[in-house]
């Protein structure tokens, strides 16, 4: 096992073109009367021209920048320049609204969808006059590579819903290619009768470039193995001994995995943060997207699982945000191609062990002296390993928990670390058999357990699972998949599309702030709330864990939330496939 430490910006597959920034073209940044707004991706762009002369000299360029930008902000008293993106004659790239190159910024190029879209304009005037062969190259690569930040292919179609415009009332619901001319969203002849028609060619292009670079592999089955330590930057334990920097990612190269892998479980700890941060898993051949696994604090260990798909060779990346860190990597498994283990989730999650009351189980804490064991029913012969969800409460103080096979050898490594009292929960899948017997042991200290059943793996039947490069489903902070925050006692609903083969269950980074301490459930949409938890939320705090949820079979999954006021994210990982 090896390991590479480097430093990354990137935040797209698509290679990002090159792109005259704002300080470049001479962006006066004081004439910004206000900031636009933050959203979570965009899920369409849009082309429009100018209507500036055509006759312009590559010098005379970021002149008609700066005057398009003057006009937004001063005679329209617009936050910002309108356009996200504009393209001169020439074929070169500009930045248009501000923070469109490291985030989403909302425009205001297409009344009534401008939460949802993006706009790319041509610097000229295209009513009689086509648009160059440079001009469309650049505005499909372009399209190309927002559209891989957004995760969606350029050559789809989408529904979006009107905010009220010149062509589409407030709530009218649209279906539309995913690039589009500006007329098509609003009574305008923009971008022009002559370079309309080239619509189609430059959605084409844009789709044909980003499927040359999206991870694709495919279905797999489960191999679960006993759990075993591969990175500690502590000890220098695959890799320097060193914290992770800022801004920094660092390439694990899994070893033993056969040549047929696409993706691992690892049980990913990060400790000894100087400030708040996150961390990032993704296939090393793939660059960064706006996703996260780890959120975590300075003072508290953060233990979650994650499932990440791998790039040839076993590598998968690990990147951190802000301040510096240090993080740990246990092997708990793999998935490859072939036959072998397919995952079975049961038709409910279901509680199967909670210490505080008695269910499952004495009521009294885990101990060293009192490990629990457990049985996990239903279990088929041919069962490899258990899915399941832990949370650990009321600790005595700092402890870890290791969950194994009962009656086989404890792992050398923990499944969960614990701080204090506040609750902290981790999906466990370990190897199992048909007994479904579960043994939880803490070293030191005492405290309470909760188990929520899942699902298992079992030979030659079940689900298979597909890695997906991590993408953002729901962000509520930004109104992205659902909006946002999620009340006490309410669910929501949303959807995975946009996969290779159809989706009846999810891998899901998943993360939630609130305004009080509470939990959130992550299962199968047109269900009732099945009285399990996916992670406990404690007030202020963004809590993390990876959610096993099935989903309906076009894909769809309820999150609720039980306290407060709660913000959720969900980052696909991969899905469960017939």
């Amino acid at each position: 096992m090896s390991t590479a430490t480097t430093a990354t910006a990137t935040l797209a597959s698509v290679p990002q073109p090159t792109i005259v920034t704002r300080a470049q073209w001479g962006a006066n940044e004081s004439m910004m009367p206000c900031q636009p707004d933050a959203v979570g991706g965009f899920k369409a762009g849009v082309v429009h021209h100018t209507v500036n002369a055509n006759n312009y000299t590559a010098a005379q360029a970021p002149g008609l920048v700066r005057g398009i930008f003057a006009y937004h902000t001063q005679s329209n008293g617009w936050c910002d320049i309108g356009y996200n993106f504009l393209v001169d004659r020439f074929g070169r790239i500009y930045e248009g609204r501000k923070g469109g190159l490291t985030g989403f910024t909302q425009g205001a190029q297409a009344g009534g969808f401008n939460g949802e879209t993006f706009g790319v304009s041509v610097i000229g005037t295209f009513t009689s006059v086509s648009l160059p062969s440079a001009v469309t190259s650049a505005v499909s690569r372009t399209i190309a590579w927002q559209a891989d930040r957004s995760s969606f292919d350029p050559g789809s179609s989408v529904v979006l819903t009107s905010t009220g415009g010149s062509r589409y009332d407030a709530g009218v619901r649209v279906t539309k290619p995913r690039v589009m001319g500006h007329r098509d969203l609003s009574l305008t002849s923009c971008p022009g009768d002559a370079a309309y028609p080239q619509v189609p060619s430059i959605r084409s292009a844009a789709s044909s470039t980003w499927r040359t670079y999206q991870y694709v592999v495919g279905r797999s089955v489960y191999v679960p193995v006993t759990a075993r330590r591969l990175l500690d930057t502590r000890t220098g334990l695959g890799t320097t001994q060193r914290p992770l920097p800022a801004n920094t990612s660092l390439v694990l190269t899994v070893p033993g995995l056969p040549s047929t892998a696409t993706a691992v479980t690892l049980n990913v700890t990060a400790l000894d943060a100087t400030t708040p941060t996150t961390l990032t898993a993704y296939p090393a051949n793939m660059a960064r997207r706006f996703t996260s696994n780890l959120d975590v604090v300075p003072g508290r260990t953060i233990t979650t699982q994650v499932t990440v798909g791998v790039a040839p060779g076993g590598k998968v990346r690990l990147f951190n945000a802000r301040g510096s860190v240090n993080v740990i990597a246990d092997l708990e498994g793999y998935f490859r191609t072939g036959t072998g283990a397919g995952y079975a989730a049961y038709t409910r999650p279901s509680r199967l062990v909670d210490t505080r009351t008695g269910v499952g189980a004495p009521r009294q804490q885990v101990s060293a002296t009192r490990p629990l064991t457990f049985t996990i029913p239903g279990l088929l012969s041919g069962t490899r390993a258990v899915t399941f969800n832990v949370t650990a409460l009321n600790a005595s103080g700092p402890t870890t928990l290791t969950a194994y096979r009962a009656g086989t050898g404890r792992p050398a490594v923990p499944t969960l670390s614990v701080t204090d009292r506040t609750p902290v929960a981790n999906l466990i899948t370990i190897p199992a058999d048909q007994s479904g017997r579960v043994t939880i042991w803490v070293p030191r200290g005492q405290v309470d357990v909760v188990v929520d059943a899942l699902g298992f793996y079992v030979d030659g039947r079940g689900l298979k699972f597909v890695a997906v490069a991590p993408r953002r489903l729901v962000d509520t902070r930004v109104g992205w998949g659902v909006p946002g925050p999620l009340a006490a006692g309410r669910a929501t609903t949303f959807g995975i599309a946009n996969t290779t083969y159809p989706v009846w269950g999810a891998a899901l980074a998943a993360g939630a702030v609130s305004t009080a301490n509470g939990w959130v459930s992550f299962y199968r949409s047109g269900q009732s709330q099945p009285g399990t938890s996916t992670l406990s939320t404690v007030a202020g705090r963004t809590i993390t864990n990876l959610a096993a949820t099935s989903t309906t079979t076009n894909g769809l999954v309820n999150v609720y939330n039980s306290a407060g006021s709660t913000q959720v994210i969900a980052d696909l990982m991969g899905y469960y496939t017939p």
